[in-house]
């Protein structure tokens, strides 16, 4: 596979990704912040427009290609939860998570704690989504292993 990246002056920039059956996924990304994509099959085959995003729209589909909103699991758990404690994490005005949306914070990726709900005040956020953008004085219902805990002390101080 090859990425090809060509300047448009005036409009804007277009990728084409070129694999290595001779197919072609371009996007052209507007000024404007508009993509279009097109698809060609086959070297002689004019290109099909497959559609077109607004940039909102392509973030959330790159976000998508990037595993914010999914972590692959394996097919057995097996053991996973075996040595798995959950806690209760407060946070302050301080620290740098406050602010940020779940996806942003990477603290799965990061620390390899997940967050399971969050306790706002009175309401209680279960199963909270990536979107879910946290807050001085929420309390965060994690469960990971004790070094995985560790890692999010660390990085709250």
């Amino acid at each position: 596979m090859r990425v090809f990246e060509t300047e448009l002056p005036g409009v804007g920039r277009r990728y084409t990704v070129e694999f290595a059956d001779g197919r072609r996924l371009t996007v052209l990304l507007y000024n404007d912040g508009r993509r279009e994509t097109f698809w060609r099959a086959e070297e002689d085959d004019d290109s099909e427009r497959l559609f077109t995003l607004s940039e909102p729209q392509a973030r959330k589909i790159a976000e998508i290609f990037d595993g914010t909103y999914f972590t692959p699991v394996a097919d057995e758990l097996g053991d996973t939860l075996d040595h798995a404690r959950i806690r209760w994490v407060e946070l302050t005005e301080d620290d740098p998570l406050v602010g940020l949306s779940l996806g942003e914070s990477a603290l799965r990726s990061e620390t390899g704690v997940l967050v399971i709900g969050v306790q706002r005040g009175d309401r209680t956020i279960g199963n909270p989504t990536a979107d879910t953008v946290l807050r001085a004085g929420d309390v965060l219902v994690t469960v990971g292993s004790d070094e995985a805990h560790d890692r999010l002390t660390e990085l709250l101080t």
